[in-house]
């Protein structure tokens, strides 16, 4: 497959995954037939996700060390640090409403090309899972978790969340199918009928089974373990990312 940009601009080549996605897809290539569209992301899957190394420098060994040498520097300043690991049991769908060449993004850390469950997404679902389902103890302690953005006493949260990222990279990625059965009632307004064509809508997610290192961090031990926990269930429970209605995104404990 090729990779384009527009103009003058010219690469040679690049191992970063992040920006040949992001900016190198060419959406003309990306037409309207949908066999085109699921033979474009099977090569876009094999071909973007399947390598991660620059040169001789494997990508995962390399933020690995990074990540840990953030986390021995925080420890060094008095913060309490848990590191912890979730595997996916069904697809992700990390950033689907990103802009895209391929009509759903997908989210990958920008600088190495690693897949990535950004820290905002992370304390968004904990925080929604607290305000939905958690007990009223944990409710209780929402601002103390998260912070508040109250005028009259503005607060930040007492845990800190890091990207939680991926530790392999083979087979990262998987072509997954939504069929809209009845595209001209939800476009045109139509009666629904048996008789409608199908409309297949193919997309990139995440393969079952990929472990991802989280890391949070704060100056309570009990606060920060209570948050990992909280962490462990809502994952599991609810899950990350889209379609967690129709049973995507849910990860259990390693």
């Amino acid at each position: 497959m090729k990779y384009k940009l527009p103009g003058n601009i010219k690469i040679q080549k690049t191992f970063n995954p992040s920006f040949l996605f992001d900016k190198c897809l060419s959406a003309k290539e990306y037409n309207l037939d949908s066999k085109d569209k699921l033979n474009t992301l099977k090569d876009i899957a094999n071909s973007l996700f399947s390598d991660y190394k620059f040169g001789n420098v494997d990508v995962y060994t390399a933020y690995k060390n990074r990540m840990e040498s953030v986390a021995n520097g925080l420890k060094n300043q008095g913060y309490v640090v848990r590191t912890f690991m979730l595997k996916s049991v069904s697809g992700l769908c990390i950033g689907m409403g990103r802009d895209s060449a391929i009509e759903n993004g997908i989210t990958l850390e920008r600088n190495l090309g690693i897949p990535i469950i950004p820290s905002s997404s992370i304390k968004g679902v904990i925080r929604s899972y607290v305000t939905l389902y958690g007990t009223d103890e944990e409710k209780s302690k929402i601002n103390i978790y998260f912070g508040s953005d109250d005028d009259d006493n503005p607060k930040s949260g007492e845990v800190d969340f890091l990207n939680a990222y991926m530790i392999s990279g083979h087979g990262s990625y998987k072509v997954d199918i939504i069929n809209n059965h009845f595209q001209d009632y939800y476009s045109e307004g139509k009666a629904p009928n048996d008789w409608f064509s199908p409309n297949p809508v193919y997309f990139l997610r995440i393969s079952e089974g990929k472990v991802f290192e989280f890391t949070i961090l704060g100056r309570d031990e009990k606060i920060v373990s209570e948050v990992q926990n909280l962490i462990e269930k809502a994952f599991k429970e609810v899950g990350v990312g889209g379609k967690t209605s129709v049973g995507y995104g849910r990860m259990i404990k390693v």
